[in-house]
């Protein structure tokens, strides 16, 4: 059984990173046998497999299941794309997103913020 935990707040000098955990499936995190050693460790970008520092990296939570331990994070532009990615696709079928209501939407809404939270991160190619 998984586990992933992503709502505990970002240590001082890293990027925002609380977001509600139910955000993760629409992201589309990759699931943790797709992942190589570095980046279930969390020194690499789950998407662009990249090495990411530290300050840079946004925590996607841990993972935990059968006796492996995950810590996966992103690098900011990476998960600024799968935020605006998912935040369109929802926005299709969501009333309140289709209209740019997202304060109504946690989902829209949570989306949101971490798009454009994470889009001050990105800074060159992962």
């Amino acid at each position: 059984m998984a586990h992933r935990t992503a709502d505990r707040p970002a240590p001082a000098g890293r990027p925002p990173a609380s977001f509600p955990a139910e955000l993760l499936p629409h992201l589309g995190v990759p699931d943790l046998d797709e992942l190589v050693a570095d980046q279930r460790a969390g020194r690499a970008c789950v998407w662009g497999r990249q090495p990411i520092p530290l300050a840079a990296a946004v925590d996607l939570g841990e993972e935990k299941r059968d006796g492996i331990q995950a810590f996966p994070q992103a690098c900011g532009q990476c998960i600024a794309q799968r935020a605006f990615d998912a935040l369109a696709a929802h926005s299709i079928d969501c009333g309140p997103c289709h209209g740019e209501d997202w304060v109504n939407c946690p989902i829209g809404g949570g989306l949101y913020r971490l798009h454009r939270d994470a889009r001050r991160l990105a800074k060159g190619n992962c």
